[in-house]
This record gives structure tokens, sequence and C-alpha cells, in this order.
């Protein structure tokens, strides 16, 4: 394997992934009724990583969580405002909904990778998906002057499939079962990039055809997705960074890598007659993809920059 290969690996996978959603939309599909299994699996082997008390501290640091849920449910949909003057009104209301969303569940995974704090990162999907039963249509009727119905119920049930259940049985496996984890680790990081490139297929693949028809606008809309995710990025480091380097990673991606999943189930089920809604949906999920590899070198330099020079 190459230098290049080894050291853009996870880079070019996901970029693979984006790509054989277009290509393969169809083979895609088969596995999208399995999305919410293929995330309880990717969320199980982070969670063998973590001890169950790092967790518990991240959730009472309440500065960094109020601070991380701020830029979450304010920085970004304040960002999306942005896109109101170059956008159709529909188009303009896919933004605003896809970037008022919580935390995607994989940003624990994201978190992992980027070598940041991977509890704070649960913490933040946990208690922004609870919240966002609340904050997805108020945001939806401030920014956008639409009203949604939001499935409290069905929200709450895919939460606990998809975080709750996976934390549990890796909780118990740890306690019961004795065996060098550190290991087990190793081959688990192999298996959640495995499970990635599936959740990344299937999750462009269940909206691929909705952007076939307009593909300029839809290149547009990746550029603008990226560059506002990209602000947002940069913004909540430098607002977190003071809660240390690893915090200020692991705010900084729950804040950007949006809950995909679900913007794209509220908008097929409140927008049924206008599928304009949905490409700024996909654009979401690209370009947060696409902004972690970047975000991934950067991370890496920001420490060795910040060092003071030996005098």
């Amino acid at each position: 394997m190459s230098a290049f290969v080894k050291k853009y690996y996870t880079s070019l996978v996901v970029v693979s992934s984006i790509v054989l959603g277009f290509l393969f939309l169809q083979l895609g599909a088969i596995w999208k009724p399995y999305l919410s299994i293929l995330l309880m699996l990717l969320m199980f082997f982070v969670m063998l990583g973590i001890d169950p008390r790092e967790i518990v501290n991240s959730a009472r640091n309440l500065p960094l969580v109020l601070t991380g849920l701020m830029t979450v449910f304010v920085l970004v949909p304040v960002l999306s405002l942005i896109a109101k003057p170059f956008f159709s009104s529909i188009v303009y209301i896919g933004i605003v909904l896809a970037l008022c969303c919580p935390s995607a569940v994989v940003s624990s995974f994201w978190t992992k990778l980027l070598k940041g704090d991977v509890a704070t990162a649960l913490v933040m999907s946990i208690a922004t998906n609870l919240l966002s039963v609340v904050t997805i249509p108020a945001t939806m009727l401030l920014a956008a002057g639409t009203a949604l119905n939001v499935d409290v119920v069905s929200m709450m049930l895919n939460l606990a499939e998809i975080i709750l259940v996976p934390m549990a049985a890796s909780y118990l496996l740890r306690k019961f079962v004795r065996i060098e984890w550190n290991k087990i680790n190793a081959y688990g990081s192999r298996i959640e990039l495995g499970l990635l490139v599936l959740v990344i297929w299937g999750s462009v693949a269940s909206g691929a055809k909705y952007v076939t028809n307009e593909v300029p606008e839809f290149v547009s809309l990746n550029v603008f997705m990226f560059a506002i995710l990209a602000a947002a990025f940069a913004l909540t480091y430098r607002l977190t960074e003071r809660f240390g380097h690893k915090r200020a990673i692991s705010i900084g991606i729950a804040t950007t890598v949006k809950n995909a999943a679900l913007s794209l189930v509220i908008g097929l089920a409140a927008f049924p007659n206008a599928p304009q809604v949905l490409p700024p949906l996909i654009a979401n999920l690209i370009a947060q993809n696409l902004l972690l590899i970047p975000a991934k070198e950067l991370t890496k330099e920001i420490p060795r920059i910040s060092q003071p020079v030996p005098s």
C-alpha cells in the first residue's frame, strides 16, 4: 500500500462511499431499512473503548455541555440564514432543516478517529437528540416560517435503540467478560470503518434520485453546505478550545456532523409533494463527511502550532 493511500485511507473510504451511493443507489437501498441496526453496531464498537465514568464526568461539565448546545442549536441555524437570498424558498427550508438537526450518532466514531474526547461527543449526541423534539420545530418556525409536527415517541425509541442499547450492551460485556479489550478495540476500528461505509452508502442512496435532475444546483448546495459547516467548525473550536484540544474537537464534530437520517425522515414526511426540499439534506450529508477530511489534518497541526517555541 502506497504512503499516500496509508495517510489518506479513511478519507478515500469516505469519498468512495459517497460515490457508491450515487453509482449503485439500488444496491445501497437494499440495506437502507437496516441503517438503524448498522448504527447500533457502530455505536457498540465505539462504546467498547469508553469507560462509563468518562461519560458521567463529561455530562457533569455543564459549561462545556451548554456551550455545545449553543453551537449545535443556535450557531449553525443562524449561519443557515445566509442561504435565504441565494436559494428558492423551498430549498432554503431544506437547508434550515438540515442544519437545525441534532448531532449524529456517528459523530462519536469521527471523534474517535480525530482523537477527540469520545465521551463528550456521546453526551452531546444524547443531549441534542433529546432536545431536538423541541428545537427542530421551534427553529423551523422562527427561521423558515414553517410549522412541523415531530413524532416524539418515534424519535425517543430511535434514540434508545441506537445509543442506549449499545451503551448498555458494551458496559455489561466489559463488566462480565474478562478478555484483552485493547486487542478487541484494534480489530473493532476496522469493523467500525466497514460499518461507516455501509451507513454513508445507504444514506446517500436513499436520496440520490432526488438530485440527479438538478446537478448544477446540487453542486452549489454542496459548496454552500461545506462552507457553512467549515465556518461552524472553526468558530466552535475557538469557542471551546478553553476546555482543551480534545474536547474542542468533540464539540466541533458534534456541531457539524448532523443527524442527516433524521432530517431525511422529517423532510419526506413533512414535504411529500415538494421533493426540492431533499437535495439540501443530501448535500448536507455529503458536505459534513467531506469536511472531516481536512478537519482530520488540521486538528493534528493545531497542537503543534500552539506549542511555545523554545527559547
